[in-house]
């Protein structure tokens, strides 16, 4: 379902593009399966890319979800470099394509992973430690976008989150987890897109007693 994002999180990727000095940029999600759906692409490049892994089932954005770690190549060509060796035949039709760098950054909101967004470059080289900053910058943005998106709740108060019940629950997991109001929201819209439910649903059960969201581990 490539190219149907709402506006907000199309103009972060692109954005995120010029500030890390990229060409392009994909975002994939985890859907409850745990399959990885492609979700949009800033471009026809990045779209094939997409693709590309989907139906190989490997590349840096595939293992940048299962490690939570990014996944940096900067030269796609180099037959030396130990990640890109992993996957032969992404590497080759991914050089192929035009592709000669590209950077793969897990979408992470606390300990639940929600996909990841791969950033790739017409000419090799590495990013510079403020274009990395800008990419993780872009990558957290882009991760509180797709959980605001109403497509994932199915739920036309979720994004807002405006029901009354919302905000009480908040406040509870707010004291729950001895955190912000903000820190709350993001984990009850995390934890509801885990649970494949409405941000509303799962308000009701902490509210009533039913549910309760832990403090994260270090």
């Amino acid at each position: 379902m490539l190219n149907t994002v709402p506006p907000h999180l199309e103009g972060l990727l692109r954005s995120g593009c010029l500030a890390t000095g990229v060409d392009g940029a994909g975002l994939s999600i985890l859907a409850t399966s745990g399959a990885r759906e492609p979700l949009y692409a800033t471009d026809d490049l990045a779209t094939q890319i997409e693709r590309l892994q989907l139906t190989l089932g490997e590349g840096p954005c595939v293992d940048s979800s299962n490690t939570s770690s990014p996944v940096l190549i900067p030269d796609l060509a180099d037959p030396q470099d130990p990640v890109a060796s992993r996957w032969p035949v992404f590497r080759a039709e991914a050089n192929r394509l035009g592709a000669r760098a590209i950077f793969a950054f897990p979408i992470n909101i606390g300990a639940i992973g929600l996909g990841a967004v791969d950033l790739y470059r017409l000419s090799p080289g590495p990013l510079t430690d403020p274009q990395l900053s800008s990419a993780l910058t872009t990558v957290d943005r882009v991760g509180l976008a797709v959980l605001e998106a109403p497509d994932q709740y199915d739920d036309p108060s979720a994004p807002a989150m405006t029901s009354m019940v919302v905000h009480q629950a908040a406040g509870m997991v707010m004291a729950q987890l001895d955190s912000s109001i903000q820190e709350a929201m993001v984990r009850l819209r995390a934890a509801a897109f885990a649970e494949n439910r409405t941000v509303n649903e799962l308000a009701a059960d902490v509210v009533n007693g039913h549910r309760h969201l832990a403090k994260e581990t270090e």
